[in-house]
């Protein structure tokens, strides 16, 4: 059976009359890896919930492989989910957790075992089988968490920010484990979380959420290079894009004391006079120390310099704002020293003041 999710007019609407999720439309592909990003309080989670049954539908239908689940209980879809704080039952060891589920539905126990069994070898977890949840480590507990949702052999794996609570390093290592498992298992899979640079490795597709609503779906380059809107361009990125006022005169933006190129490609014709928010991601900008200022240059004054490792994260003060860049280590500004700023005219991204519409960037 294939497992393509589909939602129209999706709708959550609690008593109050606050809408959780405000009409998704948006289909999910068979085996696909698809995440849901947004800040707190986005809808993401309960657009989750929805598919998996636990809060009821308002208005609008879901799909699962064909079958309308809209209506139906959540024990009847074939979904399986990984919460955030992993859930694990803390009396049980973790043979039992993991088949749990299956004695839910009054699987064998001999059949219960063999499958734990089956499913703990397959995520390193063997001589882990006879420890309690308060014995492992918060990778492991993750670990477990993921093989209790699989050994039923679900259609669909949701999860829920299931990478929040490790710490950094374990949390890289558990992204790469992840994604593997879903392309081992090839399992329709749809991932919550509010980290976007969670969602770029691991998804094959992104839906950026605000407010109960999709403002874009994507692959994660098109998300990246080609932001539909300032929220999404502001809020995608390990690092905030430089995001500043200007105005279109004579064929160029006037900002900062500077006229920057217009980007090659224009979605719309920009009118004279016409207000816009032009942006450049930190990673474009190119910071030399040559103070002299022209064309397309902005001059500043460096205020701040973070060590990222093989790069730095430099903050400029400049006429009417602030710009940050990132730079190689080979050649490192100090505190307050002048240096000039140019941007790549194929990597500036300009926005509609008004509406904050992309209308010139990014990838067509």
């Amino acid at each position: 059976m294939t497992a393509t999710i589909v939602m129209k007019g999706l709708v959550k609407q609690y008593p109050n009359g606050v809408r959780g999720v405000d009409g998704v439309d948006v289909s999910i592909a068979d085996g696909e890896f698809f995440a849901l990003l947004g800040p707190s309080g986005c809808g993401k989670t309960t657009l989750l919930r929805s598919i998996a049954g636990l809060e009821t539908i308002t208005e609008g239908t879901l799909t699962i492989g064909g079958t309308d689940m809209t209506d139906v209980e959540p024990g009847q879809r074939g979904v399986a989910m990984v919460f955030q704080d992993y859930a694990l039952f803390p009396h049980m060891d973790v043979s039992d957790n993991i088949a749990y589920p299956l004695r839910i539905r009054r699987v064998a126990r001999a059949e219960r075992r063999r499958t734990a069994a089956d499913t703990a070898e397959r995520l390193s977890l063997t001589e882990l089988l006879e420890r309690r949840p308060a014995q492992l480590s918060g990778g492991q507990q993750q670990r477990v968490a993921l093989a209790r949702a699989i050994a039923t052999r679900p259609d669909v794996l949701l999860l829920d920010e299931p990478l929040s609570n490790l710490d950094a390093r374990l949390r890289l290592e558990a992204r790469t484990f992840l994604k593997e498992l879903q392309r081992d298992l090839g399992i329709t899979s749809v991932f919550v979380t509010h980290d976007q640079a969670e969602a770029l490795a691991l998804a094959d597709r992104i839906a950026v959420m605000r407010k109960g609503r999709i403002l874009q779906v994507g692959t994660p380059a098109e998300i990246f290079h080609s932001p539909a809107n300032e929220f999404v361009a502001s809020f995608i990125g390990s690092h905030p894009m430089n995001l500043n006022d200007g105005v279109i005169r004579e064929g160029a933006i006037e900002s900062l004391g500077s006229r920057i190129a217009l980007p090659v490609t224009m979605r719309r014709a920009p009118t004279e006079g016409m207000k816009v928010r032009w942006g450049v991601r930190p990673e474009y900008v190119q910071c030399s120390d040559d103070g002299a200022t022209g064309t397309g240059a902005v001059g500043g004054q460096v205020h701040t310099v973070e060590n990222l490792g093989a790069q730095t994260l430099l903050t400029i003060r400049c006429e009417a704002g602030r710009l940050q860049a990132i730079v190689g280590e080979e050649s490192l500004p100090e505190p307050g020293q002048r240096c000039r700023l140019t941007f790549p005219q194929a990597k500036t991204l300009v926005f509609d003041a008004e509406n904050g519409e992309l209308v010139g960037g990014g990838r067509l």
